[in-house]
């Protein structure tokens, strides 16, 4: 018996000795074959580039091809927004901002990670919390899966510090800004309008981060912007543009791209992500210059994130989730990525490779992954809702009404507390039914 045992096992061992080794190429999951398309912007076809090295040996039967749709993430939420109503036409797989998340949180357009065959579930564990409730539909459904996210920091030229005489290292200028009127005592030093350099481009900055898609809305839908919080910024960015500290340049535009190249602002307020497009394309002979310090008092914001959805109209939903749950919850796979282009991970994990302790030679040698590792360690919690965006747009017009025409802040408060309350009434309703159902 113990001979005819040996000799069977001798059997297999040579059987399995002449399979290809290509045929272990993947897990139980490279039996998925087929074809994904994707739906995206620039540079997130920088970042697929860099992982399909990985995700080809994995699943070598999934042929992943993607578009990159022109106008940024606007323009692909439009192209998805149409496809969806005509209801042909969508990709197996669209890229979607943090701004547009909840444009498709109230539709039934998406397949739920949540069941089988998906079962991301397991995954939450591993998300930034605020992340993944963004993914939530108000009834409970996973409709999209976190990719990055964007802790915040102010992006500052190091070369305008040291003319002005201010200490431009990150750990000792971070020692001198510690509350909002630090900033604006040190930018008083630097800030020099004559000579074209102003301290901030824009002072709508400031009390923007801490409403970037977050924070317009209690647990129970209620309007939550009328607090001291608010009104303290409020008073900051108004001195700010008052003692003409702030360039009142508009973000996105050509105006603003020269004037970061060029050194006439001194500070911006941004996610990190803005480092990638920094070192890319909007001053891209700038390396060394830049520093990044945490936001003041309260520092650990966020601006930005995008996720991935898996559309009810794919043809290969179970080939377009192996893409997804390649790209997002692999940590090999998303410090790629972070090395390519500068996407910070969702992914918790990810964040404990040696990658986030190496010196960025663009930011002087500071190591800027790590900053923004404990930034995002930290973040929250947040109130996240799907209609963060509306309130968000409601909320920016009466901020730039206020510092344009040098409004009260009381009034001001009370205009942004009734603009959003007016913009999604109705919808709150309807987020509300959803929670209850949940």
């Amino acid at each position: 018996m113990k001979k005819a045992l040996c000799l069977t096992a001798a059997i297999i061992i040579a059987a399995l000795l002449l399979i290809p080794a290509t045929a272990f190429a993947g897990d139980t999951g490279s039996s998925v074959t087929g074809k994904v398309t994707v739906w995206a912007w620039p540079s997130a076809d920088k970042a697929f580039d860099s992982i399909m090295p990985g995700f080809k040996a994995k699943y070598p039967g999934i042929d992943v091809s993607w578009e990159m749709k022109p106008g940024q993430a606007g323009g692909t939420r439009d192209a998805l927004q149409a496809a969806l109503a005509a209801g042909s036409g969508a990709p197996d797989v669209s890229l979607i901002e943090v701004n547009d998340i909840g444009t498709f949180a109230l539709t039934d357009a998406f397949v739920n990670l949540l069941d089988k065959p998906y079962n991301a579930g397991k995954y939450k564990k591993d998300f930034v919390g605020y992340k993944w409730d963004l993914a939530l539909s108000p009834d409970g459904k996973l409709f999209a899966f976190p990719w990055d996210i964007g802790p915040a920091s102010i992006f500052y030229r190091r070369d305008l510090l040291d003319k002005a005489g201010v200490p431009s290292d990150p750990a000792k200028l971070a020692k001198l800004i510690r509350t909002w009127d630090d900033y604006i005592q040190v930018g008083k030093k630097v800030n020099d309008p004559k000579n074209q350099v102003w301290w901030i481009d824009n002072a709508r900055g400031v009390p923007y981060i801490y409403y970037s898609h977050k924070n317009f809305f209690d647990r129970k839908m209620n309007v939550a912007v009328d607090n001291p919080m608010t009104r303290r910024v409020l008073a900051i960015a108004q001195k700010l543009r008052n003692d003409g500290m702030d360039a009142k340049s508009s973000a996105w535009t050509d105006e603003w791209y020269t004037m970061l190249n060029q050194g006439k602002i001194a500070t911006t307020i941004s996610g990190c992500w803005f480092g990638g497009f920094l070192k890319s394309w909007i001053a891209k002979d700038t390396g060394g210059k830049w520093g990044i310090i945490p936001v003041p008092e309260q520092p650990l914001q966020n601006w930005g994130g995008s996720f991935l959805a898996v559309t009810k109209q794919s043809t290969n939903p179970e080939g377009a989730w192996k893409f997804v749950e390649y790209l997002c919850a692999d940590a090999k796979a998303q410090n790629m990525i972070m090395k390519t282009v500068d996407y910070f991970p969702a992914l918790i994990p990810a964040w404990k490779d040696a990658l986030y302790d190496q010196p960025d030679p663009f930011f002087g040698g500071q190591k800027t992954r790590r900053l923004w590792a404990d930034i995002a360690s930290s973040q929250g919690p947040f109130v996240v809702t799907p209609l963060d965006a509306v309130a968000e747009s409601a909320f920016n017009v009466e901020l730039d009404k206020f510092l344009d025409q040098n409004l009260d802040i009381p009034g001001t408060v009370k205009a942004m507390v009734d603009a959003i309350d007016t913009k999604t009434q109705a919808d709150r309703k309807v987020v509300l039914h959803l929670m209850g159902n949940n």
